[in-house]
């Protein structure tokens, strides 16, 4: 599915949010805490627009790399990003040892993810101690005025746009129905807590529809 979408991707998600997704991933990327020289992989890293954000920060003397699992998408951010590093690989089994890297995010991503616990390990896995990791993910709607007008976008709005813009509605369909079934904020929370995480903190972004977690292996 991820293969069929990937060229119309960016312009979707854009058109979408109205373009508030550019500010979600510079805010995710700042949540690092990566410092000029520093290391992070962005784990389903898909076009590579949240890679950017991390390679800016990290300068040329920095070590940023992408993973997906997805050929197309890769190719896309091979193309996109020349002379960035993108492999391909498993969110759940990723091919890097402990400590590998100073920060490790991903955005989007977490919800298609058949073990999120065990994707969320491995992102702390391959963490240095006192780098962070980072999640950014839709949440369920909230509840209210808010929420249900979220909900008659999720259900018509985007996959009518999505599916019209990429050609494959189907594709639109799954992606409004993963959101709105997806986790609160608090047990997005959770899942952090009993995948190790430490000194979770959590944004609201996105009038509450969109969360920014973050957390390390040791309190901060």
């Amino acid at each position: 599915m991820f293969d069929r979408i990937a060229r119309r991707y960016d312009l979707v998600n854009t058109v979408l949010s109205a373009g508030a997704d550019a500010g979600w991933r510079l805010r995710a990327a700042r949540a690092t805490e990566l410092k000029s020289g520093g290391s992070a992989l962005d784990v389903a890293c898909g076009s590579g627009k949240l890679t950017e954000q991390l390679a800016r920060i990290a300068g040329p003397d920095g070590r940023v790399v992408g993973l997906d699992f997805s050929t197309q998408m890769l190719e896309v951010a091979r193309h996109g990003h020349p002379g960035m590093k993108f492999w391909e690989g498993d969110a759940l089994n990723l091919p890097f040892n402990d400590a590998s890297f100073d920060a490790s995010t991903i955005a989007f991503g977490l919800r298609n993810l058949a073990d999120p616990v065990r994707g969320l390990r491995e992102m702390l896995r391959v963490v240095k101690p006192g780098g962070r990791a980072v999640v950014l993910e839709f949440v369920r709607p909230p509840r209210g005025l808010v929420g249900a007008t979220y909900r008659v976008y999720l259900r018509t709005v985007l996959p009518a746009i999505g599916g019209a813009l990429s050609g494959q509605l189907s594709a639109y369909n799954y992606l409004s129905q993963s959101i709105d079934s997806y986790r609160t904020a608090d047990e997005l929370r959770a899942l952090a807590e009993v995948a190790g995480w430490k000194g979770v903190r959590y944004v609201k972004m996105g009038a509450g529809t969109v969360g920014l977690m973050s957390g390390g292996a040791v309190d901060r």
